[in-house]
């Protein structure tokens, strides 16, 4: 017994530093972010940005938005507010509503709100998220006492963003977003294809 005794304190002894070490080792705060994204889980986004016309140089008489000149239309901005649902880890569906406007050289408000259903897919790596999602829907489109609607709308849109916890990112997009406005609807006398590129910041709450 008294042989067994100082073996006991020196096992114990030898064993209290890894102990301590394994207490003390910090965690690693980008372990979670592996896995951050479960189905089932789902967020809500906000977006605020830029939009810029690329092409409005057709002939035409709709709101005579596009016969005085090749560029009827300025820089304006770009708003939207989604729900997304996560199908896998990876892929997420969901609903965006937005409203938009550019000033023609007129001094007046092209006005623009699209309402879309979305596909996102949205691969990781460590606390950044890359989304790449595809919109499509219809769009409500006025300018003066001129009306077009329903209208399509289509918007492929890549971005990155950076997980600021397990709750919140923020990051930006970049899209394409194209309008038609069809020769069939009234006002219209031959189809416009209208397209905007748009530059957005974004925050996104998870939940």
């Amino acid at each position: 017994m008294k042989r067994l005794l100082p073996l006991f304190c020196l096992a114990f002894l030898l064993a209290v530093p890894s102990f301590a070490q394994e207490q003390d080792e910090p965690e690693d705060d980008t372990a979670y972010s592996f896995d951050l994204n479960q189905k089932g889980d789902q967020y809500i986004r906000i977006s605020l940005g830029a939009s810029f016309p690329l092409n409005f140089n057709l002939s035409g008489n709709f709101l005579d938005l596009f016969i005085k000149n090749k560029h009827q239309l300025s820089t304006g901005g770009m708003g939207t507010l989604g729900y997304h649902y996560f199908l896998t880890p990876y892929l997420a569906v969901g609903g965006d509503a937005g409203f938009g406007f550019n000033v023609t050289i007129g001094s007046n408000i092209l006005t623009y709100v699209p309402l879309m259903v979305s596909v996102t897919y949205q691969p990781t790596y460590r606390r950044f998220e890359f989304p790449i999602t595809v919109g499509i829907g219809m769009v409500w489109e006025t300018y003066a006492n001129y009306n077009y609607f329903p209208g399509l709308v289509i918007k492929p849109e890549a971005g990155i963003h950076y997980r600021l916890s397990p709750s919140w990112s923020v990051g930006g997009e970049l899209s394409w977003m194209y309008m038609p406005q069809f020769a069939y609807h009234k006002n219209v006398s031959e189809t416009y294809h209208g397209q905007f590129f748009t530059v957005v910041a974004s925050a996104r709450y998870y939940f």
